[in-house]
This record gives C-alpha cells, sequence and structure tokens, in this order.
C-alpha cells in the first residue's frame, strides 16, 4: 500500500492553518463529476473548453487533500461555475484520479489567472506531524516548483514562443531557427536538474509511507481504547449516551 490520500475533511483541526496558508477563510463543497473526456491534470483546460460549449465561467481556487496523519495541502485547482451559478469539478485528480465525489475546494482571491501560459502555483502545505522526512518533502517539493517557474519564465521570454493546450502536454511552438536553438538550450538546461529534484522529493515517499502507517495505527489503538474506556464507564454507571 503506498501513501493514502483523500479529500480534505471540513471539520479537520488542521483545515484552518492551510486555509491561512492560501490565504481564503473558508472552503466549499463542490461536487465532483469528470465529464467524459475530461483530462487528468489538466482542470484550467478542462474548464476552459466546457465554458466554451456551455456557458458559465472558470474558478481559479484550492483543492484541499489530506495525506493522512502526515499532512493537508493546497493544489492548485479550477471548477466550473454554471450559468445556474452552481459550482462543480469536472476533472478527475490530478494525481489520483478520482472519480465522483466531493472537492473541498477553497475560492482563489485572484482570479485573472491567463491561460496563454499555464499558472504555475505551488503546493501549500500544512503538516500534522513534526519529522524530518516530510520536512525535506516539502523543501524539495518547493525546489521543483522553484525550477519549473525558472524553465517556464525562460520559454516565456524566447521572443516567438507561444503554449498551446496539446493532447498529452502543453506545447511550446517558436518560429525561427534560432529561437528553436534557445529552446533546446533551456531543455538541456533545466530538464536534468527538474528530474534530479523530483527524485529527490520522490525517494522521501517510502519514509512518507511508514510515518502515515505509524500515525494511523496509533489513531485506530487511541479509537480502540476510547471505546473501551466508554464501556467501562458505561458498565460502572458513568457515562450516559
Amino acid at each position: 500500500m503506498g501513501l493514502l490520500h483523500r479529500d480534505a475533511d471540513f471539520d479537520h483541526p488542521a483545515l484552518g492553518a492551510l486555509l491561512a496558508r492560501l490565504g481564503v477563510d473558508r472552503a466549499v463543497a463542490v461536487p465532483r463529476y469528470p465529464l467524459p473526456g475530461s483530462r487528468q491534470g489538466r482542470c484550467y483546460w478542462n474548464v476552459r473548453d466546457q465554458v466554451r460549449q456551455q456557458g458559465g465561467e472558470c474558478v481559479f481556487g484550492w483543492m484541499l487533500v489530506e495525506i493522512p496523519g502526515v499532512a493537508l495541502f493546497g493544489w492548485h485547482h479550477a471548477v466550473w461555475r454554471a450559468p445556474s451559478g452552481q459550482l462543480s469539478d469536472i476533472s478527475p485528480h490530478p494525481v489520483s484520479g478520482w472519480g465522483v465525489g466531493v472537492t473541498c475546494f477553497a475560492v482563489d482571491p485572484v482570479q485573472d489567472h491567463p491561460l496563454d501560459w499555464p499558472p504555475n502555483l505551488p503546493q501549500l502545505f500544512a503538516p500534522l506531524l513534526d519529522a524530518d522526512p516530510l520536512d525535506r518533502f516539502i523543501a524539495h517539493e518547493a525546489e521543483v516548483h522553484a525550477l519549473r517557474q525558472r524553465y517556464r519564465d525562460a520559454e516565456r521570454a524566447i521572443p516567438s514562443a507561444t503554449c498551446f493546450d496539446g493532447e498529452r502536454d502543453l506545447i511550446v511552438h517558436v518560429d525561427t531557427a534560432a529561437d528553436i536553438a534557445r529552446l533546446k538550450k533551456l531543455e538541456r538546461r533545466y530538464l536534468p536538474r527538474i528530474r534530479a529534484a523530483e527524485a529527490r522529493r520522490d525517494a522521501l515517499i517510502p519514509a512518507l509511507t511508514r510515518l502515515q502507517h505509524e500515525a494511523l495505527e496509533r489513531l485506530a489503538h487511541a479509537e480502540v481504547a476510547g471505546e473501551l474506556a466508554e464501556d467501562v464507564l458505561r458498565g460502572v454507571g458513568g457515562i450516559n449516551l
């Protein structure tokens, strides 16, 4: 069993800390019904296409996810507001591919993210435990994001560069031989560094998985102990349920 993820609970005691990090004051429940043809990890463009076909608007925000026993985190996301005003999450989850459910969603105060080049906002974490592997994982994730951002900024600086949504990935197009050479140079400079940073981050997942299993075992033991205590108190007349 790998590292478990789930939609964050609205009554999670650490949710307030995560919302504060995101600069928002509340989360809302958004029904998740991925549409046929919607692509995993492509929420912005899934919503853009739905708006073109059905009207309504794109709402940017944060999908709030729990790694049980380890951390909460916010992943920048987009949902569809129908002409009726109803919010719907029409995309599969970018990592797990979760289907029908309820997305814990915090609306981004900034709603003017242009899609000519993709938004690239970092994941933000609210740790649930104090552990060196988690601290290093979060640091490496920040490193990956920073490298990707520098790579994207450098691509955008190429004079003829434009970006469009391909079938599986974003495609950067340039018009001149000189700009093709610039683009290839950036690939050689940044892609190995990004992959190395991703490898350092991902190498910590087994340690996080062990921490998660330990935390869930402690929680299970605490719940059993609590049930036993209730049984004892009920037996001596010390609790009314």
